[in-house]
């Protein structure tokens, strides 16, 4: 079994445009189906309910949304161009993206979705964190800047406390774990669950055909995500897998956390889960 439908949230960011691209590597690996979603809310939508906009109004504003849709549709197809024709797909809709993209991430194995971007307009604004919260599915969060072609074939890190977020992602994460030559599971700490008599999640993921093998790193001064990350960096991995808001994701926004320390600093595609 692999992975067979994929959905990629893209509204033209920077990152978006790199979760295009990391869609296009994922749809050519496992020939998979892909649909571009663009979901934005404006003020088209807003002025269309206002008897007092002149009609000229509406209709040059039409113009340009219409405009701006085709534009991103055209890039879409454009980048996915090598691809069948009939795993091809686009969905454009008037509706709020975060809300939007959550509710259709159910029906597709992975969701692809840029880092949020400070200066994304707020009509097309994506956060991948809410995303994964709110639709319970796995979420490829993919860093803006170069994108390494080759982070696809690269090892791939599962971060892993043994707690009931992480053995989340690591099911969510097995059909894309189960095509990767090594995957590291990576502790970093003390606070660590112990494994289960009779079996552990190196054996666990052995039973899939992953070839995982056991690292534990001290945390020293660090915080733990920014420990995660220098592992990453060190082995030169193209993926890391971890389980988000093992803890309030409230609190994590507001304080900052483990979750939102990765996505912001990442360098390559980080899949999370909750």
């Amino acid at each position: 079994m692999a992975i067979k439908n994929i959905l990629v949230a893209f509204n033209g960011s920077e990152a978006s445009e790199n979760a295009l691209l990391v869609a296009a590597q994922m749809q050519k690996k496992y020939a998979a189906h892909v649909t571009g979603l663009l979901a934005h809310e404006g003020q088209r939508d807003t002025f269309a309910r206002r008897p007092w906009v002149p009609e000229n109004v509406r209709e040059i504003i039409e113009t340009a949304v219409q405009s701006e849709e085709t534009r991103l549709e055209a890039r879409f197809r454009g980048v996915l161009g090598t691809a069948p024709q009939e795993k091809v797909h686009w969905i454009t809709l008037a509706a709020t993206p975060d809300s939007t993209v959550a509710q259709y991430a159910c029906m597709y194995d992975i969701t692809i979705v840029g880092r949020h971007m400070a200066n994304e307009p707020a009509e097309t604004s994506l956060h991948p964190e809410r995303i994964a919260m709110k639709a319970g599915r796995p979420v490829l969060v993919v860093p803006p800047g170069d994108l390494d072609p080759s982070f696809i074939d690269k090892p791939s890190v599962l971060a892993w406390d043994g707690a009931r977020a992480a053995t989340r992602a690591m099911n969510d994460a097995m059909l894309i774990l189960e095509t990767k030559q090594r995957v590291d599971v990576l502790s970093v700490g003390t606070n660590i669950r112990l494994p289960l008599d009779g079996i552990d999640v190196v054996k666990a993921l052995g039973r899939h055909g992953v070839n995982a093998v056991r690292v534990r790193r001290d945390k020293g001064a660090r915080r733990v995500g920014e420990a995660i990350l220098d592992y990453c960096d060190e082995i030169g991995a193209g993926l890391l897998v971890m389980g988000a808001f093992e803890h309030s994701m409230f609190r994590q926004e507001l304080f900052g956390g483990t979750t939102m320390s990765v996505l912001q600093n990442a360098k390559i595609p980080a899949l999370i889960s909750h």
